[in-house]
């Protein structure tokens, strides 16, 4: 895809849920070399374990060596069971982390890219609970929103608000702060948030992107790189699966391109300008 001079590209991935076998983690990856930034939006990993972790490295070190990563935790980043790691002092997300960048003392965390920063927001806690513990991480971001002078905030967070979740059915928030964090996004403009947990495809007949033109925010809720669910007209599963995706994000002088292809055969299946 010619994006044009100045336009900045990001490859998107969420729910990659490696275990053992990394290929097809592998082979997404791939998909985002050359990229500005290769954003990773949680359950990289589909047990938390310190052996998966360190598998996850391994893979972003050999196939994206110059291609700067950023990721958010999700629930299967933490172990099920969590108190011998706990009691061990082992905290293996926060490790790979670290390995990525540098996070603010509330876990959030700001990298600017050009006219756009990335955002990351860590909902998840251990006994994989969906919880922004003490608020401190949506403090942090009201203040910085408030300071920023990006064009384009790009706000990574794993689990979806509930007024943008494809599962309509679904009437309680995943997230223990929900209508905070929403008032917050509503109070500024030019805003991407993504988010993932659902795996539910772009092929989908509802929408898993929304445009709110009022403030120019967008709500990308990414599937995964797994098969995926797709929901027909009624909000109902179609009977067999859809190729898992990943999602390129262009930003250019005159506004965005997103873009959904297939992490199997690599065909666009969804495109929204």
């Amino acid at each position: 895809m010619d994006n044009g001079a100045g336009a900045v590209r990001f490859v998107i991935m969420s729910d990659l849920h490696l275990s053992k076998k990394p290929w097809q983690v592998r082979r997404a990856l791939r998909m985002g070399a050359g990229a500005d930034g290769v954003l990773l939006v949680g359950d990289l990993t589909n047990d938390g374990t310190p052996a998966q972790m360190v598998l996850m490295q391994q893979c972003i070190a050999d196939c994206l060596p110059d291609t700067p990563v950023f990721a958010v935790a999700g629930n299967h980043d933490y172990p099920y069971q969590p108190s011998p790691m706990i009691r061990e002092g082992m905290c293996d997300y926060p490790a790979l982390q670290d390995y990525l960048y540098e996070l603010d003392d509330s876990s959030a965390y700001a990298v600017r890219v050009r006219d756009a920063e990335i955002i990351g927001l860590n909902c998840v806690w251990h006994w994989r609970r969906f919880k922004f513990l003490d608020g401190s991480q949506l403090r942090w971001l009201e203040s910085h929103l408030n300071s920023t002078d990006a064009k384009w905030h790009i706000i990574l967070c794993h689990a979806p608000l509930l007024a943008h979740n494809p599962k309509r059915s679904d009437t309680k928030p995943y997230l223990s702060r929900d209508e905070q964090l929403q008032k917050i996004l509503d109070a500024h403009e030019n805003i991407l948030f993504i988010s993932g947990h659902t795996h539910i495809s772009m092929e989908s007949a509802v929408s898993c992107v929304e445009h709110d033109a009022l403030r120019n925010n967008y709500y990308i809720n990414d599937g995964s790189i797994r098969p995926t669910t797709i929901l027909t007209a009624d909000g109902l599963p179609a009977e067999e699966p859809a190729d898992g995706s990943i999602v390129e994000l262009c930003i250019h002088k005159d506004g965005l391109l997103i873009t959904a292809i297939s992490a199997t055969t690599g065909e666009e299946i969804f495109r929204m300008e």
